[in-house]
């Protein structure tokens, strides 16, 4: 049975075509920013959080980002 992980990406700024790209590649990914950082949060389903984190990566290199960091807590948008 799939699951729904939730976890974040730690990304430098991005402009608002990377943006766009990301909402059109992942439904299930939402862009914000918190104290001064700006991060791409996902809602991943997958059957483990490997799968998910490593889709979820794959995903964002397609689009030239490069996350810097994962964090399990979703950072609550400002």
């Amino acid at each position: 049975m799939m699951k729904v992980f939730e976890f974040s990406f730690l990304v430098a700024d991005l402009g608002d075509e990377t943006i766009d790209a990301i909402y059109g590649r992942c439904p299930d990914a939402s862009v914000g920013a918190s104290d001064g950082r700006t991060y791409v949060a996902f809602d991943r389903e997958a059957n483990c959080l490997e799968s998910a984190l490593d889709s979820a990566v794959a995903d964002l290199w397609q689009l030239g980002i490069r996350p810097l960091r994962v964090e399990m807590d979703v950072p609550e948008p400002v």
